[in-house]
């Protein structure tokens, strides 16, 4: 298995337990965040940097709860690491759930990842985010 593989899911394993801090060491200080989706989702959008970063995970934080991500396949390039699976979460402002296939991809200079790109169905979270 390649670093860059272990680094991904040394990620996907510091998320699962909550370690922020973790995942943070593991980007560059220049990172794109990127995630697709409208305004209305407070993770949806380009952030740039650790701070860009750390606000997509607040995001996450204030509208979901309990989630469980399982991703299962892993491809990868050079200096790419594709990964696709799926993720639950609880929306906090409705209490619905909403499972979604994602697909992300990490993109590696120097061994840290310095682009990041997350693809989900984001209009099943708009539709849980309806009462």
């Amino acid at each position: 298995m390649s670093t860059n593989i272990q680094t991904v899911q040394e990620m996907y394993a510091a998320f699962s337990r909550g370690d922020l801090a973790s995942i943070l060491s593991h980007l560059t200080e220049d990172i794109s965040w990127e995630a697709e989706g409208p305004a209305r989702l407070s993770f949806a959008g380009v952030r740039s940097g650790i701070a860009g970063a750390t606000e997509f995970f607040n995001g996450l934080a204030a509208e979901h709860s309990d989630p469980k991500l399982a991703m299962t396949e892993f491809f990868e390039k050079p200096d790419a690491v594709a990964a696709f699976g799926r993720c639950q979460v609880i929306v906090n402002a409705t209490g619905k759930t909403v499972d979604t296939p994602v697909a992300h991809y990490f993109g590696f200079r120097d061994g840290k990842v310095c682009r990041y790109i997350n693809l989900a169905n984001t209009g099943a979270f708009l539709e849980a985010l309806e009462s």
